[in-house]
């Protein structure tokens, strides 16, 4: 079984992911960093070159091979829940914690990542980054909700408590069946 953290870009779940990884034993695998790694550039340079739907692609035919390994903890892109699929396969083959955070969170975590131009492209260059963290929240989060098995609020926690209460919820909370209910 794989553990898979969702959730906006600036969540937590590159952090979170290490440090559960480190705290139950697991591989870790960030969905981001491999792609990079796969398409010998930043996914800003993917995505200027080719587009949001070829690298959409890309993370789909990653998450599939990811699915058919077991045992690891993975961060996913934060538009991995766009494709029914996608989320499908994470459902089958592990559990799905979704990472939370307010707005007002985001927009200071992306703003303090000097990683965010290159690793965490805006969506849209025409848009204000307030505007499109509003609007993009509002449409994910019924696909996050959807996917879940729980979600963990990451405001204001340490990372350190986040893997503490995903280890308890994981112990506490039956694993969903194979149909996805």
């Amino acid at each position: 079984m794989n553990i898979y953290l969702i959730g906006y870009r600036g969540a937590g779940k590159t952090a979170v992911g290490r440090c559960l990884s480190a705290a139950l034993g697991r591989p870790f695998c960030d969905m981001d960093e491999e792609l990079v790694r796969r398409c010998a550039g930043t996914i800003r340079e993917f995505v200027g070159r080719h587009g949001w739907p070829a690298f959409r692609r890309e993370e789909k035919a990653l998450l599939q091979e990811i699915a058919r390994q077991s045992g690891r903890v993975v961060s996913t892109g934060g538009g991995v829940v766009l494709d029914a699929e996608n989320v499908s396969a994470m459902r089958r083959s592990g559990r799905v914690v979704w990472l939370r955070a307010a707005a007002k969170t985001l927009r200071k975590r992306l703003q303090a990542d000097e990683g965010t131009p290159d690793n965490r492209p805006a969506l849209s260059a025409s848009i204000p980054l307030d505007e499109e963290i509003r609007s993009t929240l509002s449409a994910r989060t019924p696909l996050y909700r959807q996917a879940m098995d729980f979600s963990v609020a990451t405001d204001g926690r340490p990372v350190e408590e986040i893997c503490r209460i995903i280890s308890e919820l994981l112990d506490a909370t039956p694993m969903h069946s194979a149909s996805g209910q």
